[in-house]
């Protein structure tokens, strides 16, 4: 099963530049535990009904096995609590796994930094560079303690709102808009 892939910061501090209240850049840098990776990956998972009807057919039929072989022979296996247990586990290990994959590939990467502002979002680090205008971000929302700008469907800049205060996010909120995201709801 392929998990969304999280595009997110990874060490540092918050800070705001630029000299104009209203048109400043919001620059952000900050640490991005194992945990804020899960976290952002559960809720770019859980925006997506088609991931959700994929991710609950697991467990699912993990509760129902048991349930239609107890119906049927009037005792349940020892194989189907196996498999059981095989399903009910399979979404869980998996989500993990691909956190920890991506924790492991960012680990290297002393710093990354975001920058937010008129033209769209800068995200740079030492391995990689990438701008998007704001053309290119379909939705900004705050969704599970974090604000996300998202660039496809399954795939979103995710910034855990602890690091932002009210002020950068209602100027994020604003750039979005002028750059006509199709959708802003923070």
């Amino acid at each position: 099963m392929a998990s969304p892939r999280v595009v997110a910061p990874l060490a540092g501090l918050c800070t705001t530049s630029g000299v104009g209240m209203d048109t400043s850049a919001v620059q952000l840098s900050f640490p991005f535990s194992f945990r804020d990776r899960f976290r952002a990956g559960l809720a770019v998972t859980t925006s997506c009904w088609l991931c959700m009807i994929w991710v609950l057919a697991f467990p699912l039929l993990g509760i129902a096995l048991p349930i239609v072989a107890y119906l049927d022979l009037g005792r349940v296996p020892m194989i189907d609590w196996l498999l059981c247990a095989l399903l009910l586990a399979f979404v869980p290990a998996v989500m993990l796994w691909s956190t920890w994959r991506g924790h492991r590939t960012f680990a290297d990467t002393p710093l990354h930094l975001y920058t937010i502002d008129a033209q769209g979002v800068r995200s740079s680090s030492a391995h990689m560079e990438l701008r998007q205008d704001w053309s290119m971000i379909r939705t900004v929302v705050r969704r599970r303690g974090f604000l996300m700008l998202y660039f496809r469907r399954q795939c979103a800049h995710c910034i855990p709102l602890r690091h932002l205060d009210g002020e950068q996010i209602a100027r994020i909120a604003a750039f979005a808009r002028a750059g006509k995201v199709a959708r802003v709801a923070v």
